[in-house]
């Protein structure tokens, strides 16, 4: 049986429940045989094809409540699309019903108190746009039209991390509507387990109706450093840089990445080095201190000074709605010499144009963190490595699998472990002991406690 035809007959077996549904909502219901299916369970990566028994558009949390009712009353598996961005795809639950929250995209700013309320369906550049308004942020998303939800339940690194810590670190509240249908406040004095797990256990615990946000002040204009360099020079920079990291203070986030030097700079093709990244402060103090990372024999120096919205949205037409990809990531605690030639080989190796590899700081608020108040690991890690490929031709997608696996691979023999959610492809029992660690099991528990029949799909516990 194919999986159109898996779908369709779950369709047809929950056909009086999904009816019922249809009537309830106040969003749409698309199944199957809906007009406009195919563009309905379609997400951000073009790699994900996968055939739900049903769409269950809502705009309300009574819509939310009346489709996870409909899951279980008609027994089908459940899964939660907010901005369909996860590179794993594992919104769409293949013969089941995707929770599709998209519509609710509404953002409450408190100026005063510094804190933002968020619907499901919210993007970054939804939150961002309405928090600076008021010369507030909150961390999160390199992307601007990436989710909300789905960014902050796996952790959520971003420009202001060092400064304010991951997005998960900046929840104070959520709501979520379980699986038996009840709409539960999870916080640090609520439902405590429920809170924890949601802060980078990557879902699949309900459905969050609403994130709470505390908010920072950001300036009008942030410093930003983007200056490209030849890969034969990594072992040097990246050493430098590696050495900076040791005492960097926390406003710093430079993000140096191996990719192909845009054709307009000199060496346009040729394997390169970029040091992309920001100051979250003052703009003249940000100067000087990025200044380290520019230099007169650099390929290109495009920096200066942006909006942080213009920062967020800085990468958007990188990673286009549909194209192919698939990513990885390794933790390391120091950049050796070994792993940094191994970067630039792989970087080197690979088959096009919009593959890169990242170098991102952790360190700052980050490490700062209690181990166990969230559930992401490997709080003292130095350094997260990204490996993404991102290409359009359906005929090359075996290469490009194989170069990021191959790249972590030999990343791992190098000294480095562990991938994070956000950056995770693939779902498999071996990545999801790497990813959680020693919160796997604690995960568990939560899952059994607030989904005990294992409505919900799209987590990875």
């Amino acid at each position: 049986m194919d999986d159109l035809t898996a779908a369709r007959r779950a369709s047809t077996g929950a056909s009086d429940e999904l009816d019922a549904l249809d009537v309830a909502l106040a969003g749409d219901l698309v199944t199957p045989d809906s007009e406009g299916y195919d563009d309905a369970r379609r997400v951000w990566n073009g790699m994900v094809n996968r055939y739900p028994a049903a769409i269950a558009y809502c705009e309300s949390v009574p819509d939310v409540r009346a489709a996870v009712r409909t899951a279980r009353e008609a027994d089908l598996p459940a899964s939660v699309r907010s901005g369909g961005h996860h590179v794993a795809g594992s919104c769409i639950a293949e013969a089941g019903l995707v929770v599709d929250c998209s519509r609710m995209d509404w953002v409450r700013v408190d100026p005063d108190e510094r804190v933002a309320t968020v619907g499901p369906g919210a993007t970054w550049g939804d939150l961002d746009s309405a928090t600076t308004e008021f010369g507030l942020a909150t961390p999160g998303g390199v992307v601007s039209d990436t989710g909300v939800a789905g960014l902050t339940l796996g952790g959520g690194t971003g420009y202001l991390s060092r400064k304010h810590g991951l997005a998960a670190d900046n929840l104070v509240a959520a709501d979520v509507l379980c699986a038996d249908g009840e709409l539960r406040r999870a916080s640090a004095e609520r439902n405590a387990d429920l809170f924890r797990a949601l802060r980078g256990g990557d879902g699949g615990f309900g459905v969050v109706t609403a994130f709470e946000f505390d908010l920072h002040p950001v300036p009008d204009e942030l410093a930003v450093c983007n200056a490209w360099y030849p890969a034969e020079r990594a072992s040097e920079l990246l050493a430098d840089f590696g050495a900076y990291y040791r005492d960097a203070p926390d406003e710093t986030l430079m993000a140096p990445y191996f990719g192909r030097i845009p054709d307009e700079y000199e060496r346009g093709g040729d394997p390169g080095l970029c040091f992309f990244g920001t100051y979250a402060g003052d703009p003249e103090a940000g100067e000087d201190e990025l200044g380290r990372f520019r230099s007169a024999d650099a390929l290109a120096d495009e920096s200066g000074r942006m909006a942080y919205t213009d920062l967020q949205s800085a990468f958007d037409s990188g990673f286009p709605h549909g194209r192919r990809y698939y990513w990885k990531s390794v933790y390391t605690d120091e950049l050796t010499d070994e792993l940094v030639e191994t970067l630039r080989e792989r970087a080197a190796a690979a088959p096009g144009e919009g593959s890169s590899v990242v170098v991102w700081p952790m360190g700052g608020a980050v490490n700062r963190v209690g181990k166990d108040e969230t559930a992401f690991r490997r709080r003292d890690a130095a350094f997260v490595c990204s490996i993404e490929a991102g290409w359009d031709d359906p005929m090359t997608n075996a290469e490009n699998v194989a170069w990021v696996r191959d790249t972590a691979g030999a990343l791992r023999e190098a000294g480095a472990g562990g991938p994070i959610p956000n950056f995770e492809a693939d779902t498999d029992d071996a990545a999801r002991e790497d990813l959680y660690g020693e919160h796997a099991e604690f995960l568990a528990e939560v899952k059994d406690r607030y989904d005990p029949e294992g409505r919900f799909v799209g987590g990875r516990i």
